[in-house]
This record gives C-alpha cells, sequence and structure tokens, in this order.
C-alpha cells in the first residue's frame, strides 16, 4: 500500500509540473500587441488668407465696430478635433475646440490678428503654424505686424536648411526680427533684432523636430509671433 502511495504521489507531482510547464509555454508564446499611436498631422489654415486683410467677413447688428471673420482649415489625418486659437499680439483672446472644419469668430474692426489650429486625438496634438490677417475698419492706433511666413527648405546633399521668412506691415512700417529655433525641442540658434529675411545655411539632424519662431516688430512696439514647424527628412 505504502508503494501504490508513493507511486501515485509521484505520477501526480509529474502530472502538476508538466502542466505547469506548458502554461508557461503559453505565456511566453503569447505576445501582447501594443496598439499603435496615431499622433494627428498638422491642419493647415485656409481661411482668412494668410498676411493680407481679410475679405470673409459679416457686419454684427448693433455693433459697428465689430466683424464676424469666418475661419477655416482642412482636415488633419487622426484628428478628433481642433483647436482654434486667435491672438492678438501675444495675447490670446479665443480659443474654441471645434469636430469642425471652420468656425465664426467675433473680433474688432482695424486690428491685426494671429491664429493657429492644433489638431487633437486621445495620442496627442499636433500645433499649427501662424497665420495672420487684419480685419477691414479704421485701424484703432498702429496696425500690429502681419506674422511672418515662415519658409524652411532641406538640402539633402550638403545635410543643410535654409530658413527664411517674408514680414508684412498694413502701415507700410519698418519690420526687425527676433529668432529662435529649436531642434528637437532644444534651443539651438537665437538673435535679436535682425534686419534681414534669412539665415546662413543651418546644419540638420535626419527626421529631427524643427520649431521656427519669428517675432516681428515694429518701431511703435507692435509686434506679432509666428511659429512653423518642420520634421528634417531622413
Amino acid at each position: 500500500m505504502i508503494e501504490i502511495f508513493k507511486r501515485n504521489v509521484f505520477f501526480l507531482w509529474m502530472l502538476v509540473a508538466v502542466l505547469s510547464s506548458c502554461e508557461k509555454s503559453k505565456d511566453a508564446d503569447t505576445v501582447v500587441e501594443k496598439e499603435p499611436i496615431n499622433t494627428p498631422a498638422m491642419a493647415q489654415g485656409t481661411l482668412p488668407l494668410n498676411g493680407e486683410p481679410c475679405a470673409d467677413v459679416e457686419a454684427v447688428s448693433g455693433e459697428p465696430l465689430k466683424v464676424l471673420v469666418l475661419f477655416q482649415w482642412t482636415a488633419a489625418e487622426y484628428a478628433v478635433n481642433y483647436e482654434l486659437r486667435v491672438f492678438e499680439s501675444q495675447n490670446e483672446i479665443y480659443s474654441e475646440t471645434l469636430t469642425s472644419l471652420g468656425s465664426t469668430v467675433e473680433l474688432d474692426r482695424g486690428k491685426s490678428y494671429t491664429w493657429a489650429v492644433n489638431a487633437k486625438n486621445s495620442d496627442g496634438e499636433t500645433v499649427g503654424n501662424t497665420l495672420s490677417f487684419t480685419t477691414p475698419g479704421e485701424p484703432i492706433g498702429n496696425y500690429v505686424p502681419y506674422a511672418a511666413a515662415v519658409t524652411v527648405a532641406f538640402d539633402e546633399m550638403t545635410s543643410e536648411m535654409e530658413v527664411s521668412w517674408i514680414g508684412r506691415d498694413e502701415d507700410g512700417d519698418t519690420l526687425t526680427y527676433d529668432v529662435l529655433i529649436k531642434e528637437n525641442e532644444n534651443l539651438i540658434i537665437e538673435f535679436r533684432y535682425l534686419s534681414v529675411d534669412s539665415l546662413d545655411a543651418i546644419p540638420f539632424v535626419p527626421t529631427s523636430y524643427y520649431e521656427i519662431e519669428v517675432t516681428s516688430k515694429d518701431s511703435h512696439g507692435n509686434f506679432s509671433i509666428s511659429k512653423h514647424s518642420e520634421i528634417a527628412p531622413e
């Protein structure tokens, strides 16, 4: 009897060991697949036209110094919603999150504004490039300069990029520029009070994320900030 009992215990122990080994093998063979991260693409503003007096406006009943401005932008891949942000100089005066590709905003007549649209989803947010316009009407004081239109050209043969911009002012004032450039969120270049509209060629790192910020300033203390981002080619 004792021998039979010992034999049964041994077989039971072996069975438990085999089952445990099978479970471990299953766990090892099971690969947990992570869901892909799909950060939104960049939304591109289309209205108001950049760097021009705004034509797509409506009068506001009973408010002669106000105007309704139509904002529109392109759809961005993977975006769930969009944040419209409007600035007067550096001050944010309007912000709204929408699922549509446009909105109408009440603004003052005779002023310069900058704006951007950020594309969003649960994986992240992609900040849109800065655009600017002026509203129709007699200016209230001196116009703020338009946000500079920034251009970045990558030369893959030399691994250098060229940064330039076009600054304009509705009053025709002479402008100076402050320029900041970040590479993967690290500041690599900073210039103040430039009178030129381009920089010497800058070495770039493939696939790096570059942020260019150009502040346009007139002699009256008015300024606008333009933000532009690019990903360097491989």
